[in-house]
């Protein structure tokens, strides 16, 4: 990744991961350095990341990242993964992260999933 350029980071604004991995970034000092592309539940921006994700063989999902040049990375934990270690940051160390993970985000969590089965996704 070129450290230069700013990451593009794609976060569905009611989505409970991309919250997640937006906290952690916020947090750990990072976000500065990402190009933040917020949308809605089927925008055309979420439309497009679809056909895009999906083109490339991939399963829609966010939050995804730009971690190369026209691949979309996806996987919050995965991407606080990589994230933290270019930074070397210990992401249990940080307490409003530890806070939504073991707080909010598990029941956030099981309702996002359920609402999406439900919808027949």
């Amino acid at each position: 990744m070129n450290t230069n350029a700013p990451t593009t980071i794609y976060l569905k604004k009611s989505c409970p991961f991309c919250l997640k991995l937006r906290i952690f970034l916020t947090e750990a000092g990072l976000a500065d350095r990402m190009n933040f592309v917020v949308f809605a539940d089927g925008d055309a921006t979420h439309e497009s990341l679809r056909a895009r994700m999906k083109a490339a063989g991939q399963e829609p999902s966010f939050p995804a990242a730009e971690l190369e040049p026209g691949k979309l990375s996806t996987g919050t934990d995965a991407l606080i993964a990589h994230f933290a270690g270019e930074a070397n940051v210990k992401p249990e160390s940080l307490p409003l992260l530890k806070y939504y993970s073991e707080g909010v985000f598990p029941k956030y969590g099981e309702m996002f999933r359920e609402l999406r089965q439900l919808k027949g996704g």
